[in-house]
């Protein structure tokens, strides 16, 4: 599975053109682990993050 170059130029594009929007965009996700870390414990936190990460990731590369 390859990242598909125009997706991932398209998605470069949006982040350096709108950072605030992609701020706003994320901070659901790091109000998620940032409260896991501060109610549970760091690790579950940590491994929330690196499946929300790895999600993302397949969502831009996956092929239709």
């Amino acid at each position: 599975m390859g990242v598909d170059p125009a997706k991932s130029n398209a998605v470069v594009q949006v982040v350096r053109e709108h950072p605030a929007m992609s701020a706003v965009a994320v901070s659901p996700a790091i109000v998620v682990v940032a409260l896991l870390w501060w109610l549970t414990s760091p690790w579950l936190a940590i491994l929330v993050g690196i499946i929300a990460l790895g999600g993302g990731y397949y969502m831009l590369v996956r092929q239709k």
